[in-house]
């Protein structure tokens, strides 16, 4: 199915969507954009982590002490990068979670295998042949291309960051109860950084979990991929797909000739 991909009725609405999505200040608008926020995601919640309940930043003998902290900044590099490979949403594993869910559903590539009966790839092909023809920044509808790519970064981004906030909330509360395990059964025999007896410390570690606790909550609480009534990010990308849906429909005669 080859069609050429010109634009019609929609582009107006699509150029006055690119401007309405929340959390656009802080959102990537490529691939490159997304990947180094995930990383400095993981890299800044990790490092706080680590200097918080893991490893006391301090070096009496650097004969001992690097090779201490180094360990852990090596398991946090790993991370890092696993973390910037990871796309839970848009290839889920086998059991997609809600977001994964919603994300797919509102894929055009669904939209054309209801509408013409096509199987998954047939439609998943008829689709990418128009829209990749819109890469190319004279094609009269790359605004579609771009805004269509720039929520996906969104839904990527907002998600992950949710994704991550609450392990690190469970993540510190954890520690936290091991922390005082072994202050409370092990004190004497630990260095002061393991124990309570830094009462300062101890506070900045019982008041951090509320740093990642409040972001989940907030950023659950604006961004909700209810199929009903999507909030955030994810209304702005099913807008988006329902402009590509539209476009599809209004469109899909024209062959190339």
């Amino acid at each position: 199915m080859g069609y050429n991909g010109v634009r019609r009725t929609q582009g107006d609405l699509m150029e006055r969507r690119v401007n309405r999505v929340p959390f656009s200040s802080v959102c990537p608008s490529s691939e490159r954009g997304l990947r180094i926020r995930k990383a400095l995601i993981v890299a800044a919640f990790g490092a706080a982590f680590l200097g918080l309940y893991v490893v006391e930043p301090t070096f009496e003998n650097w004969r001992t002490d690097i090779p201490r902290v180094l360990l852990p900044l090596m398991v946090l590099v790993a991370v890092a990068v696993l973390a910037v490979l990871v796309d839970p949403i848009s290839r889920p594993g086998s059991k997609p979670t809600p977001h994964a869910s919603f994300f797919q559903a509102q894929s055009p590539k669904l939209h054309i295998r209801r509408k013409h009966n096509l199987p998954t790839e047939e439609a998943r092909r008829a689709w990418l042949s128009v829209f990749r023809q819109w890469n190319s920044e004279s094609h009269p509808n790359h605004s579609y291309y771009a805004a269509c790519l720039r929520r996906r970064y969104e839904c990527q981004a907002i998600y992950y960051l949710e994704w991550v906030s609450l392990r690190a909330f469970v993540l510190c509360v954890a520690a936290l109860v091991v922390l005082a395990f072994l202050s409370l059964f092990a004190g004497a025999a630990l260095p002061g950084f393991y124990t309570c007896e830094n009462t300062a410390l101890a506070a900045a570690r019982i008041a951090f979990p509320v740093l990642p606790l409040g972001i989940y909550l907030c950023l659950r609480a604006t961004n909700r991929p209810d199929p009903d009534d999507p909030t955030g990010v994810w209304r702005s990308w099913r807008e988006v797909n329902d402009s590509l849906k539209a476009w599809w429909d209004e469109n899909e005669g024209q062959r190339e000739s």
